[in-house]
């Protein structure tokens, strides 16, 4: 995270710009957006302008609060979501889910006005799922198995994720995470859609929701703008 900071701090100056008293964030979850919000929040207090925002998991809501963001219900629509991303491909669609709060980023997503992804450029890749980049997909508890045999015959392998002492891991929503691999994907909607239509999934990693932004943290604290 140290080695994206001068870039952070970059992207939080641009996103500051388009922030005024009213805008409600959607707040996403990780390290990144962590890091992103610690950048933000002074350069918006000298603006004078109030923070308020939703956040995605208790993570985010606590490192939202350390920072002077107001936290707020969603009311079923935001300005701005703020998030990262485990890999973009060069069509802007993204993996995400490493933290397990997927159905709800994809939620504010899905919902916003507008939205900015921040990752560094180790997370770019020409198709998603390269470099054996996993697609969390989100599952009722009782469909595991049957979910896992049906992402079989889609070509992927699922495993369950676990604790580091071996006990199954849940999200905030109550449901398990298979962290699947696929061969690169060509088409990331249509798997999108095949995962997602298996009865019980919940949620799955691949976003191809547009338009979106996407900040290209570089070595040096240098970014790119995509999209």
């Amino acid at each position: 995270m140290e080695k994206l900071r001068p870039g952070l701090r970059g992207v939080a100056e641009r996103v500051a710009s388009s922030i005024n008293n009213g805008t409600l964030l959607g707040l996403g979850s990780g390290s990144t957006v962590a890091g992103l919000l610690e950048e933000l929040s002074p350069i918006l207090v000298v603006k004078g302008v109030t923070l308020i925002g939703v956040p995605t998991s208790t993570q985010i809501e606590t490192v939202a609060t350390e920072n002077g963001i107001s936290i707020v219900p969603f009311p079923g629509t935001v300005d701005l979501v703020i998030d990262g991303a485990d890999q973009v491909d060069r069509r802007l669609n993204l993996i995400k889910g490493g933290g397990g709060a997927l159905m709800r980023e994809k939620v504010l997503m899905s919902s916003a006005k507008k939205v900015a992804v921040v990752a560094g450029e180790e997370k770019f890749a020409p198709k998603l799922c390269t470099g054996g980049v996993k697609v969390p997909v989100e599952v009722a508890p009782f469909a595991r198995k049957s979910v896992k045999a049906k992402l079989s015959q889609l070509g992927g392998a699922a495993e369950e994720r676990l604790l580091p002492k071996g006990y199954p891991y849940f999200t905030e929503n109550g449901n398990v995470i298979l962290d699947t691999s696929f061969a690169p994907v060509d088409e990331p909607a249509s798997l999108e859609g095949r995962v997602k239509n298996i009865p019980g999934v919940v949620e799955v990693g691949v976003f191809t929701i547009k338009p979106i932004t996407v900040y290209k943290i570089k070595e040096g604290g240098t970014f790119e703008v995509l999209g």
